[in-house]
């Protein structure tokens, strides 16, 4: 049997991150070689899915409570689970510093849940008797946050200073981790600019990448969320064919920083609620993605809207464009699901995984 390892983005819509990660365990075991906390949080009236439950939405709306540092210039049109609605009615913030002097006044917290999660999954991989297993937090850039609650100017200019908070955080994890944490980027903010840009300005958005990671102790094990985006299940973007997501990649991995370790890269292959194409032409430009042998690529195609056999359909075209089995995975977080969705893509992902 073809031992095909699984991935998990972030997000999970369970009561907790014990909860999530027990559960994941469950349903995929040894399949996993890292696994996330879930993401969820705190939940209350204002949230009730999770204060964390929305990833970067959590980033903002630590900044929208921080009343003395920031100034709200529109309100956010919030929905049943106490996050934006949509892309276009995400709050806008205004900085009362500028970025030299914001920096002190930054805190996401990555680190904080870090230590409330990290002894829980070390005492549940113990209980499954999986030492190899890692940790896996996932990390926006700072342009993955500014991108979303400022005005373009303002986004541009006040990145590099959140990355550099970002990176302390992520730094904080390392310290108390070492490598049994493999950290994981995730750029949507990035891909969606690459989208509006001509090839020949690609370097922009890598630029954005490269001044989080570059930042992070070398070495860290970093992994990439390619990301479409999904806020409520919606995309940001919606690429018509794989082009551009396969020159992104390729261009990131060839001017990736040569003192930093890259082990995988996930490709998102649905766009949030629309599943991923079942005509097999489709995958046809991932045959010209260049990968390192050491970096493993992960293909994101599990979706709740494709059945068993679809997803064998789909999982053997890509595996025939690609020379070779394929690491498992949906194409973000499942933290918009109900628990019922969730549980039944695990479960098709194991099935995936266990293809022969």
């Amino acid at each position: 049997m073809i031992q095909r390892r699984t991935h998990l983005v972030g997000s999970m819509p369970f009561a907790n991150e014990q909860d999530a990660m027990k559960r994941a365990l469950d349903h995929l075991g040894t399949h996993l070689s890292s696994l996330p906390d879930g993401e969820i949080g705190e939940k209350t009236p204002q949230y009730p899915k999770g204060k964390r439950a929305a990833w970067v939405m959590t980033a903002i709306d630590i900044c929208t409570a921080d009343t003395e540092n920031w100034e709200v210039a529109q309100d956010a049109q919030r929905g049943d689970d106490g996050f934006p609605v949509g892309y276009d009615t995400v709050q806008k913030l205004r900085p009362k510093h500028p970025p030299s002097a914001m920096y002190q006044h930054l805190d996401f917290g990555y680190h904080t849940y870090f230590k409330e999660s990290y002894p829980l999954f070390k005492q549940l991989r113990d209980e499954r008797g999986q030492p190899d297993l890692k940790f896996q937090v996932g990390v926006p850039t700072g342009l993955g946050i500014t991108f979303a609650m400022m005005g373009k100017i303002d986004a541009l200019r006040y990145a590099s200073v959140f990355s550099q908070r970002i990176a302390y955080e992520v730094n904080e994890i390392i310290k108390l981790a070492g490598d049994d944490v493999v950290i994981q980027v995730e750029v949507p903010g990035e891909l969606a600019l690459a989208h509006k840009l001509p090839n020949f300005l690609i370097g922009i958005p890598l630029k954005s990448i490269y001044g989080l990671v570059r930042r992070i102790d070398s070495s860290a094990e970093l992994g990439v969320h390619i990301c479409l985006g999904d806020l409520n299940n919606e995309a940001l973007i919606h690429p018509k064919t794989l082009k551009k997501l396969v020159y992104f990649s390729n261009q990131m991995v060839k001017t990736w920083p040569k003192s930093h370790q890259i082990a995988y890269v996930h490709y998102p292959l649905a766009e949030a609620a629309t599943p991923p194409p079942t005509n097999e032409k489709y995958y046809a430009d991932l045959k010209d993605i260049k990968l390192p042998e050491h970096v493993r690529f992960i293909a994101g195609f599990v979706h709740k809207k494709r059945s068993k056999e679809e997803h064998q359909h789909i999982l053997q075209a890509i595996e025939s464009v690609r020379g070779g089995t394929v690491d498992i995975a949906c194409s973000c977080g499942m933290g918009r699901y109900s628990e019922e969705t969730a549980l039944s893509l695990l479960m098709v992902m194991k099935e995936m995984a266990e293809q022969k």
